[in-house]
């Protein structure tokens, strides 16, 4: 396996110092990554450099913490707890169930707050050595100057070929970034990296969107078509994946919060590759994305338990009626 993703990511995205120790969390799959993560690491001097295995989520993983914390070995929060470098690739994405060992595993992160954390899905070897490549500081600049512009926007439209032309407003709200560089204690991230992303206003949005190249966790065999109204899909039209979206999102009368726009993003990576998977494609340049579910912990004020980000391909973007 070529080195040079790993050594990109260790040096240029998470800093990388001599004596530092770095821990790699995988499944099965990435195994050979996460040896060669380890390796890159300690050529580049760390003090140590560890590879963990997790088994792949069967069932319904549980949610209070409690019986969470009780399943998971102490030796690996021990592992997070101390490590300076994490990183964590995962082969696949379920947004029913969630890892127990990953959940609690952040939360001894979090705790710890000395480590830095970059975390993939839907992650394979063609991603690791092609989209992982790409120069973490580019990734960071065109970030950078994406967040900037649409912290000068208060009105958003966005139209597509597909038959998007959704309008919302974005003002007072703060913008956030997912630069693929992460050097400060307690500082988390994606991977692969590269977007610009911000919480509409609540009640904002109308208009169409059709989601033509990924919704979260679920396959797309048509374009989705969600309709907007003061904010909430008033309606979802398309195939298999609009009927499992609107399985998933539960009845909207008691589950408001879940069809309401959560986030508007776009993609600045120039590394990033389309491959029908949201946790990718939202970050490629070129795309943008909207969400549908929670998004109290970047500045909303929509309370949901559910986050669907939904890309959509070439779009055009109107900033303040202003063409981006």
């Amino acid at each position: 396996m070529n080195p040079r993703w790993a050594v990109n990511q260790l040096r240029n995205g998470m800093g990388l110092r001599p004596g530092e120790r770095v821990l790699a969390i995988v499944d099965e799959p990435l195994r050979a990554a996460g040896e060669a993560l380890c390796a890159a690491a300690r050529a580049l001097g760390a003090g140590r450099a560890e590879v963990r295995v997790v088994p792949a989520v069967t069932g319904a993983a549980p949610t209070a913490p409690g019986p969470a914390l009780a399943i998971v070995p102490s030796a690996f929060m021990r592992q997070v707890s101390k490590a300076d470098v994490i990183i964590s690739l995962m082969s696949g994405l379920d947004l029913q169930r969630e890892s127990p060992l990953l959940r609690a595993g952040l939360a001894a992160f979090r705790s710890a707050g000395r480590g830095r954390w970059a975390a993939g899905a839907c992650i394979d070897l063609g991603v690791v050595e092609e989209d992982l490549a790409f120069h973490c500081l580019a990734i960071a600049e065109a970030t950078a100057a994406m967040a900037a512009r649409l912290a000068r926007a208060s009105r958003v439209r966005l139209v597509t070929e597909a038959g998007t032309d959704l309008t919302f407003s974005i003002a007072g709200r703060p913008v956030h970034q997912d630069p693929g560089v992460l050097r400060s204690p307690g500082a988390y991230g994606n991977l692969p990296a590269g977007e610009a992303f911000v919480a509409p206003l609540e009640t904002s949005a109308e208009g169409k969107a059709v989601i033509d190249l990924s919704i979260g966790d679920i396959p797309l065999d048509e374009p989705v078509a969600l309709t907007f109204r003061a904010g909430r899909v008033v309606a979802v039209a398309g195939g298999a994946a609009a009927r499992e979206l609107e399985r998933r999102l539960g009845q909207p009368d008691t589950n408001s919060g879940a069809w309401t726009l959560g986030e508007f993003g776009v993609g600045t990576n120039p590394g990033a590759r389309l491959r029908g998977r949201a946790p990718l494609d939202e970050k490629a340049a070129g795309t943008a994305h909207i969400a549908l579910g929670g998004n109290t912990h970047f500045g909303g004020a929509n309370e949901a338990e559910t986050h669907y980000d939904c890309v959509l391909s070439q779009p055009v973007i109107y900033l303040d009626g202003e063409k981006l």
